[in-house]
């Protein structure tokens, strides 16, 4: 006699045990690979916002005359005699020949950044960046993440900074509330 086409119960109970046990080792991996893509892809937009804004040749300073004062500024035309719209790092407001300057020269970075803020993996930055001090000194000037997670800033800390700490290198935070900066020098110039 013979059997019924098709597959015994304990053949399928097997399947299912190695799909598990396949699925355990397998997930976490995943996981784990797509958390640290996401913190490499943020490292990236933000070096490359970093060098948009500082390249002494190709950069929004070098090339604009003035540091700019919102990250959306690297894609999109700032709004000349509106510091209410557009501003410097020091807060004034962007001239029209600065504005002249980016149309011939911008964009300074590939992607858009909207005026919403920079769309990261981690989190979505301010577009308003944050000079230290407010001044025409020497100093830096930062992009501020109001809503990310410990775990991405601590991740993102070792991945770009080697693990350095909340108060030093290019990712800094505070607590609580939790807002992380990216930390970027400047001259002395608006």
């Amino acid at each position: 006699m013979k059997g019924h086409p098709g597959f015994s119960l304990i053949e399928i109970v097997i399947a299912a045990a190695i799909i598990l046990v396949l699925a355990g080792v397998i997930i976490p991996q995943l996981s784990t690979y797509f958390d640290q893509q996401r913190i490499s892809d943020t490292a990236t937009s933000l070096g490359a916002v970093r060098d948009a804004i500082t390249d002494k040749t190709v950069g929004y300073f070098a090339k604009v005359g003035v540091n700019p004062g919102r990250v959306s500024q690297l894609s999109n035309r700032p709004t000349a005699n509106n510091a209410a719209i557009d501003d410097n790092s020091c807060g004034a407001q962007v001239s029209g020949a600065q504005q002249t300057n980016w149309d011939n020269n911008a964009p300074f970075v590939q992607f858009l950044i909207p005026r919403s803020g920079l769309p990261t993996p981690i989190g979505t930055a301010e577009d308003t960046l944050n000079r230290v001090p407010p001044s025409a000194t020497v100093g830096v000037t930062r992009i501020v993440f109001k809503t990310v997670d410990l775990t991405d800033v601590t991740a993102l800390d070792t991945y770009v900074d080697g693990g350095d700490g909340a108060a030093t290198g290019a990712i800094q935070w505070t607590s609580p509330p939790l807002v992380m900066y990216y930390v970027i020098p400047l001259n002395n110039k608006c």
